[in-house]
């Protein structure tokens, strides 16, 4: 019911205009209603009765049998090709699977055929039918396609999926975020989130079957209390009070080992406001766990590394190896797995000293040589300390002059001091390099250099790269100037100074796919406390909690950088996980 004061004739001719424009609008809009009876129908499709991957798994039986009816519900892959006597279209399964379809009249309905010439990419559609060999060229394995006899339209796509469709083939990470939906359609996003899910499934069976934890949920709102980043604030109905979304559940777990549940985990939600990286999200899900009663760290370390020994193998069919004493890889015990642990543990101070950061990716055996019975730097007096990192064979010096590559060179790649690095072209004298150095008062000769032994252990050849830099005596820099030189020369050689791993027969072998392996380790023994460069004083190296590994007393008679804490990491390739 409208009602209206008439104020002037004005008035009401304006508000009938109005009025007039509201029913014509109405009109309009209802008159863009869908038909009820087509609508209706899309509602009225039959279930899936089979999965791409099924098939699949037992082709066989679906080939050898004449005709078995297959229904397979799923969205529109790639544009359609519908001739009057021929049709092909592409449909991806619920799983990402992909599968062609075949119309022909022999078993197609004319007016199939007109539906299927509707097609646009991402239309959702039910198609029933019957799976027939599909030939193949010679050599392929026996594939297969699905004969169309019945076909819905279930819900068609818009512009934007048909426009989007060769970036969701070529380059799906870069489909907009308006459009997530799009992108999660796609094998790889699919594929992710559901191994995912298996990961998560496997993590409780082993926490709770094998290591009788309790799965608890905590609160995600919590008084806001002072920790490693910024916090989330979330208003509450009191003036000038909020909650804070947790960074991690730490208070809550410590409750509950004080309320009797001396065995707790769960996944958990944590949030942090701080910058932006590849490995640094607002919002993220990490395995959080607890225990009590605990008076060796190797009991820790044996329920994590069932878990991560347990999910690459199972969900990720990677196999998990460790460094042994030689320095070769070789596939970790599973037999043991849970009982014992299985990857190596590597000092701080010596991975920092061999490698220049402790995370380093042990799947290849490049390391630094240190020329302190050589050289010393007089640059800065807190860098005293001369290493070198050789590239062995780096490229092929017969064929003209080589040219360094750019991120050796780019200052922006490293956080405070670049290393000075040459390309060896020729049989030169080793000691000239350093001449270089020796000339710009950046480091000097000692008094036990001996230029004969420098060329024997440096063994430069044509082709080989050298790399010069410096670290403190006791190295505290994460990464080191080397440090990341490393990082960045296995990425430029992906394929070189790869760490020998040793075969089922005993033999060595590099002939390997670095991505087909997992390499594990343990780093113990973290300093307590670091210096601060900029200020000269002193800060923790890890966690605030983690207390001394041994009594200290009486830190004034103590040089803190050589107090060491009970924190470990555990390295999986270039990923850390921590454990207190």
């Amino acid at each position: 019911m409208l009602s209206f004061n008439v104020v002037s004739r004005d008035h009401t001719i304006v508000m009938l205009k109005l009025l007039s424009r509201i029913q014509q609008h109405g009109v309009r809009y209802y008159s863009a209603l869908p038909d009820k009876a087509s609508t209706l129908a899309k509602f009225d499709f039959p279930s899936a009765t089979h999965t791409i991957k099924s098939i699949d798994s037992n082709i066989e039986k679906y080939l050898n049998k004449q005709q078995i009816k297959v229904t397979l519900n799923g969205h529109v892959h790639r544009k359609s090709r519908i001739r009057p006597t021929l049709g092909f279209a592409f449909l991806r399964d619920t799983n990402g699977d992909e599968i062609q379809l075949l119309a022909t009249p022999k078993y197609t309905e004319p007016s199939i055929f007109e539906l299927m010439k509707k097609l646009t990419v991402e239309d959702s559609v039910s198609v029933s039918g019957f799976i027939q060999p599909k030939e193949s060229k010679s050599g392929k394995e026996q594939q297969w396609e699905l004969v169309v006899e019945n076909f819905q339209i279930l819900n068609s796509s818009n512009l934007d999926a048909a426009q989007l469709d060769k970036l969701k083939h070529n380059n799906p990470q870069d489909i907009p975020p308006q459009f997530r939906y799009l992108q999660l359609r796609t094998p790889y996003y699919q594929k992710s989130l559901r191994l995912r899910s298996e990961a998560a499934r496997l993590i409780r069976d082993i926490f709770i079957k094998n290591h009788e934890f309790v799965e608890i949920e905590t609160p995600l709102l919590f008084k806001s209390t002072p920790e490693g980043a910024r916090e989330f604030l979330v208003p509450t109905r009191s003036f000038n009070k909020f909650y804070a979304l947790p960074q991690s559940p730490q208070q809550y777990k410590q409750i509950l080992m004080s309320s009797g549940f001396t065995r707790y985990f769960q996944v958990a939600k944590c949030f942090r406001d701080e910058d932006l990286r590849s490995d640094r999200q607002p919002e993220f899900t990490q395995i959080d766990l607890e225990m009590s009663f605990v008076n060796n760290s190797d009991q820790v370390g044996i329920v994590v590394e069932d878990v991560i020994h347990n999910v690459w193998n199972k969900v990720g069919g990677k196999l998990t190896y460790k460094v042994n004493d030689e320095g070769f890889l070789v596939e970790a015990d599973l037999a043991e797995v849970g009982k014992s642990l299985q990857f190596s543990k590597l000092n701080y101070i010596d991975v920092l000293v061999k490698y220049g950061i402790d995370k380093p990716d042990l799947r290849s055996n490049l390391s630094f040589i240190s020329l302190e019975d050589f050289f010393i730097a007089k640059e800065n007096a807190d860098f005293p300390v001369v290493e070198v990192c050789v590239l062995k064979g780096a490229f092929d010096a017969s064929s003209g002059k080589y040219k360094l590559p750019k991120s050796f060179i780019d200052d922006h790649n490293f956080s405070s001091r670049r290393p000075y690095v040459w390309a060896i072209q020729r049989n030169d004298d080793t000691f000239g390099y350093f001449k270089k150095l020796i000339d710009a008062n950046i480091i000097a000769t000692t008094n036990t250099f001996d230029e004969s032994k420098l060329q024997k252990l440096l063994n430069l050849q044509p082709g080989d790269i050298l790399a010069v830099s410096t670290r403190a005596k006791f190295p505290y820099e994460n990464p080191t100037p080397l440090g990341k030189f490393r990082q960045l020369a296995i990425e430029e050689f992906p394929h070189k100074w790869q760490r020998p791993i040793v075969m089922e027969n005993g033999q060595l072998s590099v002939d390997y796919d670095r991505n087909d392996i997992v390499v594990g380790s343990w780093v113990v023994n973290f300093p307590l406390f670091n210096p601060v460069e900029e200020s000269g004083q002193t800060s923790h190296v890890t966690e605030e909690s983690s207390k001394p590994k041994y009594p200290v007393y009486n830190l004034k008679k103590l040089n803190p950088h050589i107090i060491h804490s009970l924190w470990q990491r555990l390295k999986i390739m270039i990923c850390w996980s921590s454990i207190l």
